[in-house]
């Protein structure tokens, strides 16, 4: 999804990596409103992450296929007196994933607690938080912007997720609680050394063919076009 264009791309990928793209405008985003996370829910339907407007609250923002297009439908608030944090306009809802008629949401606002960073992981059902977890980070800097999840075989939900800032870019990975309590995840991927802050991941899938990381290309300005990082199968575990 474009950060401030209003637009959601689908990419397809053939079996050499060959990308066809569609462009869906999305109309109804609120003025003053960046798009910034995005999960496909079913039936025509998707969950944007957003950032923006004012402070004290993230929001997701629903939409539904009509044509060629998306309309949003519902605006869904996630009120810092619920994630346990003050929430910046602009560090709202970085991550989500669509799983089990939940929507999960990852919140780039961290706060700390004994000398430790964590990020609220909100889990959302009709239209309402029902469970705020602490997601431990894994850095003294790192923040997540991207999330994915899927389900196991005994039903839990695994998720993978990016925390990043510069230097730091981390794959994590996590299995959700079923109830309440923190969640310290796995660090499955270190890219830090490798791109070293060159490249800025902002969004991620799982993928039957293994990890799809997409690449911001903008920062203040353009720096190019933007790329999909595809690593193969069990180079992510």
């Amino acid at each position: 999804v474009s950060e401030r264009g209003n637009k959601a791309y689908r990419i397809s990928l053939d079996n050499k990596l060959r990308t066809k793209l569609k462009i869906l405008p999305i109309e109804g985003v609120p003025d003053d409103t960046d798009l910034e996370g995005v999960a496909w829910l079913g039936k025509g339907r998707l969950a944007f992450g957003t950032e923006g407007g004012v402070d004290g609250f993230a929001t997701i923002l629903i939409a539904e296929e009509r044509g060629a297009k998306l309309v949003v439908i519902e605006s869904i608030n996630l009120p810092q007196v619920r994630l346990g944090l003050h929430v910046s306009s602009r560090r709202g809802t970085e991550g989500l994933c669509g799983v089990k008629g939940a929507i999960i949401a990852a919140i780039e606002e961290t706060g700390s607690e004994d000398g430790r960073r964590w990020a609220p992981i909100v889990r959302v059902e009709h239209g309402a938080i029902t469970r705020v977890h602490k997601l431990w980070l894994t850095s003294q800097s790192g923040k997540i912007s991207g999330l994915d999840c899927t389900i196991a075989a005994d039903g839990s939900i695994h998720a993978l997720a990016i925390e990043r800032h510069f230097e730091i870019t981390h794959l994590l990975t996590f299995v959700l609680p079923a109830g309440e309590g923190d969640i310290t995840p796995t660090i499955a991927l270190d890219l830090g050394p490798v791109i070293n802050g060159k490249l800025n991941l902002e969004g991620i899938v799982w993928t039957s063919n293994g990890v799809i990381a997409v690449i911001d290309n903008q920062y203040n300005a353009i720096s190019g076009p933007s790329e999909l990082l595809v690593f193969k199968p069990g180079v992510v575990k």
